[in-house]
């Protein structure tokens, strides 16, 4: 368990880190390697959790520049998919659900990174809003992540950094709390059994990441910041698939 917590402290405190810095990124980096220490299930969770908590307090400091409109139409898609993740996530085995979420990881960042190659620009609209926003729901609760179909919408729609980064942080933090309560709604045990005192190193790390990205943000380029997010939850998205593979084959 000792791993598992130094595993989880880390990541926690990269994501925080890198989602100051470039407005996204907590559950990407730190979910699959989350995910890797714990079940499944309890890992998500564990991730929604810290993830919401993590858009809280960059929303503290971004809430101006927030687009409601746009924010308001992705909330509502989310919340929509939202249970339906759950329930998708608690009717497979745990290695077929690790294989599932690396792939989704793997696939879904792929994806992203050549939409603007392969699509020309869409509506920003509450239609396509909505959409996003739904399968942005759905991988939150099943994967514990939603961020790669935001960011797949932002880079579609041409949507400016500033007013993206700000606006999904109200998105991931109802989706965050929905999926968590969704979760414990089909599963009791989805909650993360960890030690009280682990639950402040776990808090303690989140909030240093978040002081380090204030400094980072001022002095590392938006663009790097991706770059080492992606990497990393590239890296960790492979693990998953690997780990969930060996179980299925062992």
């Amino acid at each position: 368990m000792t791993l598992a917590i130094f595993v989880i402290c880390t990541t926690a405190f990269v994501g925080a880190l890198l989602q100051r810095m470039a407005g996204m990124g907590f559950a990407l980096v730190s979910g699959p390697f989350i995910v890797l220490v714990l079940a499944p299930i309890p890992g998500v969770v564990l991730v929604n959790i810290l993830g919401a908590v993590s858009s809280v307090i960059v929303f503290s400091r971004t809430w101006r520049n927030v687009h409601w409109k746009q924010s308001g139409v992705l909330i509502a898609g989310a919340l929509a998919g939202t249970f339906p993740g759950a329930l998708l996530a608690n009717s497979m085995p745990t290695s077929w659900l690790n294989v599932f979420i690396g792939v989704l990881i793997v696939g879904s960042l792929a994806t992203s990174l050549y939409l603007s190659r392969i699509f020309d620009p869409i509506k920003f609209c509450s239609r396509n809003a909505f959409l996003f926003g739904l399968g942005s729901g759905v991988m939150n609760a099943s994967a514990g992540m939603g961020g790669p179909f935001l960011s797949s919408y932002a880079v579609l729609t041409r949507w400016q950094q500033v007013a993206f980064a700000a606006s999904i942080q109200p998105v991931f933090i109802t989706i965050g709390a929905a999926s968590v309560a969704s979760k414990l709604v089909l599963e009791e045990a989805a909650w993360p059994q960890l030690a009280p005192e682990v639950w402040v190193a776990v808090a303690v790390s989140l909030l240093a990441g978040q002081v380090a990205g204030d400094f980072g943000a001022r002095k590392v380029p938006v663009q790097l910041s991706r770059v080492v997010m992606l990497s990393l939850a590239m890296l960790g998205g492979i693990l998953t698939i690997i780990k969930g593979v060996s179980e299925l084959v062992g």
